[in-house]
């Protein structure tokens, strides 16, 4: 008999997150899935509306204990 265990192989997502002040009082988390063979996805998405970066960062704060994050700078 085949074991059907599904919970047997788990795979990781691995994500990158970018800050981005888009006003003010406008705090945006991108975020950019990173591929099999390391290289970011070119498209992201937004995830997080915040009005702060404290809020933006918390927020990413509790990602992290969730999935491998990798933030990115704008350098």
């Amino acid at each position: 008999m085949k074991n059907s265990n599904t919970f047997s192989t788990v795979n990781m997502m691995q994500c990158a997150l970018k800050i981005k002040k888009i006003a003010a009082d406008s705090w945006w988390v991108s975020r950019y899935e990173i591929c099999g063979n390391g290289l970011l996805k070119p498209v992201s998405r937004v995830v997080f509306f915040g009005r702060s970066r404290d809020d933006a960062e918390r927020w990413i704060e509790t990602q992290r204990q969730e999935t491998t994050v990798y933030m990115l700078s704008d350098n």
